[in-house]
């Protein structure tokens, strides 16, 4: 009787605090929620509030008055759906070869591609650049997309999964007469959904909140994405922050959306490959 007291007393102060401090992290997201519903005379009070004296709707209306605000979405689900695809693809056939295929240099070549996690982001910026005007890709589509299609990590991530795969399906493949690229095709990327899935997630969460490329790669409002096209709610001398968290909120909510449907396979495949 003891024990199963002490059990719940333990359930319960475990709970409590999870709950705490699910509302410390809740509290940013609710008070940028209220204060983009809030009539400009609020922003200007001595005395912060949460509850706004007037609920005013019309500020997200106003987000697609003031900027356009309908192309920087379209600019960025459509960027962020191909970087993933091409990522996803790209890495699940690297990962294929360094965990399952034997040719010269293997090794040698996955430390390469290791090494490429130590060089920050920064280092290749002005490369990509140069690279990106010789193939006149500024202010494009494709260089906003192909640059960033790559990604090491991604390869490193599914090699540990596939690592998993029992190699009895590679060979009974092979004994069936199948190339390479359908064992990859039929065999493996089926049993590697969850951990795609996993990955496939972090790109789109990467992807959906890159700015520095972007802010580089592009000029035009045509090919601007959300995070550069949000400095356009910042005036010189004033800014309505209840346009500009209202813009934000927009901006979020996609993401959040996305996270409450494939929560469990993200928690699944990072599971699965050993990054827990």
């Amino acid at each position: 009787m003891t024990s199963q007291r002490s059990h719940r007393l333990r359930n319960l102060g475990l709970h409590i605090v999870l709950l705490t401090t699910g509302t410390i992290f809740l509290l940013p997201f609710v008070w940028s929620l209220s204060t983009s519903l809030k009539p400009l005379s609020d922003l200007f009070q001595v005395t912060p509030s949460l509850i706004p004296s007037e609920v005013r709707w019309e500020n997200y209306r106003d987000v697609f008055v003031t900027a356009p605000f309908g192309r920087f979405y379209m600019n960025t689900i459509f960027v962020t759906a191909m970087r993933t695809i091409g990522q996803v693809f790209i890495a699940s056939m690297a990962a294929f070869a360094f965990s399952q295929l034997h040719f010269p240099g293997r090794d040698a070549l996955f430390i390469v591609l290791l090494t490429g996690l130590m060089v920050p982001e920064q280092v290749l910026i002005i490369p990509r650049y140069v690279i990106m005007r010789e193939f006149g890709w500024i202010d494009s589509y494709q260089g906003l997309i192909i640059p960033l299609m790559f990604s090491a990590f991604g390869a490193f991530l599914l090699r540990q999964f596939f690592l998993g795969i029992p190699r009895d399906f590679l060979e009974a493949a092979k004994l069936e007469g199948a190339n390479p690229f359908q064992i990859y095709w039929q065999i493996y990327v089926p049993l590697a959904r969850p951990a795609l899935t996993a990955f496939g997630f972090l790109v789109v969460l990467w992807s959906w909140n890159e700015f520095l490329w972007a802010l580089i790669v592009t000029n035009r409002t045509d090919t601007q994405v959300l995070s550069v096209g949000m400095a356009l709610f910042q005036g010189e001398h004033f800014t309505n922050n209840a346009i500009l968290l209202a813009a934000a909120n927009l901006a979020t909510f996609p993401l959040l959306v996305l996270f409450l449907f494939f929560q469990r396979q993200l928690v699944e495949g990072i599971t699965l490959s050993g990054l827990k």
